[in-house]
């Protein structure tokens, strides 16, 4: 039983416990951003400033303050109605049970935001929607075969157990401290619930911003590593939902093109357009035609996680991508290529729709559903190819068996399909398997072949032993006697995708009389553990290779440019001018990479690339050479315009259809 004056002054006493409750949130999250730090402050090149120190500091501050006060609000909401009816014991029982939830949470989203970070290189952001639309039973095994799921429950309970029984010791010592008798008054509870109406909507709208507008700020140190570690993970978890929602609703257009002005983007990307009544006649292209005979099989190559990095001269002596380095070397290879997305499906379904990515996802949107003139398959069926996709996963993922075959793939294989029992593994078969089963599957009909692999991707289940893999040879390398014995295991999975596609091709070669290829990765591996210089340059950490293929089916085109450069987007026009009779009419959004006449750039990835230069659209000031080195005569500004008029224009034809809005 509480005294009179205690009652009437225990408010107070919950208001202390309150602000003790908000600051140990404010110590702990801030511990976190310098534990993101410390674990991977490897990423930097050199140490940042200390004024970038300090603007991540206080950037951070914002968001973690905006944080702990939404976290502590119940609470809050129960000091104001006690400062009237003090309501006792219940108060402190509320708090504690608070308490205990947000440290679980914090505990939960701690360890996943710094597993997440060692995958892909940030806190939460739109990646974190494969586990929506992805394959989520496979993404579960792959992360209970990845990390020692049951040890991190235990130790995070058992963190949280110990954080919630000293923070409630701190919050119950600051609940019998005595208040003075001036408390009791009037004055003084209308002053406290006007601090605590103050305290709450400076906390959970000013400090981050309204409508996350504070969110700008997160890239404000200068530093790209900093960046990355300024918001509060829970923060960085809203804005990536948000983000995804807003993509999917009309605004989505003005996060890519600012002035949404769509017409306009339609007359700047296409000049020649006289009058176009929609979009899709902005898009119609004439083939001019070929002389010589045309490949009797066309086969485009995605390779999961395959980058460019590996390709480079001075990795040469990790020998992990020697294969398609000989085929670059009798072929053509781009030297600067980006893919079209940040993970398999976007840039699968910009090959498939020859559509340019831009958040939204096309194989679940109607209106790409009920057909393109920009599709691949249908085209390549107008022009005698039967069009066939072949996928080591499982067609039920990302519904891209159901999707092939809307955009009129009339074959279309999985997993499932190519070996017995393909389901022990996560993601599906090894890429020998994958690729025997097209070469078994290829006769005289010619075909227009899509095939993407798997094997390059967690949890990195080959028996490489079995196959050939021999470490040593990693290690002799100056740069592989730095890595470890898990590193080495995960990139002679790479070394196991390079030797596949080299063995397939050399098989093609010896069954069929005119094959071409194109060997492309689908994104960027984000497992390069080795670096030749102080820090990843932007093309090591953003380009994909591009190599095309066939001594016979490219021997009547020799006129191309020196250098070439591009994305995923160009790669289809680029095969349909190489067969197509001239004035065949088609429609593209992308580019012929051979075409002289053409600006040789490539718009993909968040990125823009071209034969020596590549850029950021969120940073265009800075361009780098290919080497890493600052590029100079490079309208970065103009390029990232370009990209953006070009996405939202991908944007406008998937969500909003053929019609252009009326001006």
């Amino acid at each position: 039983m509480t005294s009179p004056e205690s009652d009437s002054t225990q408010p107070f006493q919950q208001f202390v416990a309150d602000m003790v409750l908000w600051l140990a949130l404010l110590l702990l999250f801030l511990t976190f951003r310098v534990t993101l730090f410390a674990v991977f402050r490897g990423e930097l090149s050199q140490l940042p400033s200390l004024h970038a120190f300090v603007q991540c500091l206080n950037t951070g501050f914002g968001s973690d303050a905006t944080a702990a006060t939404w976290a502590i609000l119940p609470s809050l909401a129960l000091t104001t109605v006690g400062l009237f009816s003090p309501l006792g014991i219940w108060h402190r029982r509320v708090r504690q049970f608070i308490t205990a939830i947000v440290l679980l949470l914090c505990g939960i989203i701690f360890v996943a935001d710094v597993g997440y970070f060692a995958e892909y290189d940030n806190q939460f952001d739109h990646w974190i929607f494969g586990l929506v639309y992805d394959d989520r039973a496979a993404i579960w095994e792959t992360i209970w075969k990845s990390y020692h799921l049951v040890l991190l429950l235990v130790l995070t309970l058992a963190g949280a157990t110990i954080a919630t029984w000293l923070l409630n010791t701190f919050c119950r010592k600051a609940e019998s401290g005595h208040s003075p008798r001036f408390l009791e008054t009037k004055t003084a509870r209308a002053i406290a619930v006007a601090l605590i109406v103050v305290w709450a909507f400076v906390g959970t709208r000013v400090w981050l911003g309204r409508n996350l507008a504070g969110l700008k700020n997160a890239e404000s140190t200068g530093d790209v590593f900093l960046n990355k570690i300024v918001l509060n993970p829970f923060f960085a978890l809203r804005y990536a939902i948000w983000q995804e929602h807003t993509m999917q609703r009309s605004a989505g257009l003005r996060t890519i093109l600012p002035d949404g002005n769509i017409r306009g983007a339609a007359a700047a990307i296409f000049p020649n357009a006289q009058n176009p009544a929609n979009l899709d006649d902005c898009l119609k292209r004439i083939a001019p035609g070929v002389s010589g005979a045309k490949p009797d099989h066309i086969f485009i190559v995605v390779m999961e996680s395959y980058d460019a990095w590996a390709m480079q001269p001075e990795y040469a002596g990790l020998h992990l991508t020697d294969r398609l380095k000989q085929l670059g070397d009798s072929g053509i290879r781009a030297q600067g290529f980006v893919s079209s997305g940040i993970s398999t499906i976007e840039s699968l379904g910009v090959i498939i729709t020859g559509l340019p990515f831009a958040r939204a996802f096309v194989n679940f949107q109607p209106i790409v559903r009920h057909g393109l003139p920009t599709e691949a398959a249908p085209i390549f069926k107008q022009l005698g190819y039967k069009p066939r996709f072949f996928y080591g996963g499982y067609l039920s993922w990302q519904r891209i068996g159901e999707f092939c075959r809307e955009q009129g793939f009339e074959e279309v294989y999985g997993g499932d399909q190519m070996v017995p029992h393909s389901r022990q593994k996560e993601w599906g078969v090894d890429d020998e398997s994958l690729f025997q089963y097209v070469v078994d599957h290829t006769g005289d009909e010619r075909t227009f072949n899509l095939i993407m692999t798997t094997s390059y991707h967690p949890p990195y289940s080959v028996n490489l032993e079995t196959k050939g893999f021999d470490p040593n040879v990693m290690k002799s390398d100056p740069l592989g006697k730095k890595l470890s014995d898990e590193q080495i295991r995960v990139l002679g999975h790479l070394w196991y995708s390079d030797k596949c596609v080299g063995d397939f091709v050399s098989q093609m070669e010896s069954k069929l009389q005119r094959p071409v290829f194109a060997v492309t990765g689908d994104h960027y591996s984000r497992k390069q553990y080795v670096s030749a210089r102080p820090t990843h340059t932007l093309y090591e950490s953003l380009a994909v290779p591009l190599v095309i293929y066939g001594p016979k089916a490219l021997e009547h085109s020799s006129e191309r440019p020196a250098a070439i450069a591009g994305s995923h987007l160009d790669i289809v026009p680029t095969f349909i001018d190489l067969v197509a009779p001239g004035g065949f009419e088609y429609h593209a959004f992308g580019r012929d990479l051979f075409d002289q006449s053409q600006l040789q750039a490539g718009y993909g990835c968040n990125a823009v690339i071209g034969p020596n230069f590549v850029l950021k659209i969120n940073d265009p000031a800075h361009v780098e050479d290919l080497r890493g080195q600052p590029a100079a005569g490079v309208d970065g500004a103009n390029l990232a315009l370009h990209y953006r008029q070009l996405h939202a224009l991908g944007w406008w034809r998937a969500m909003k259809g053929n019609q252009l809005p009326a001006r």
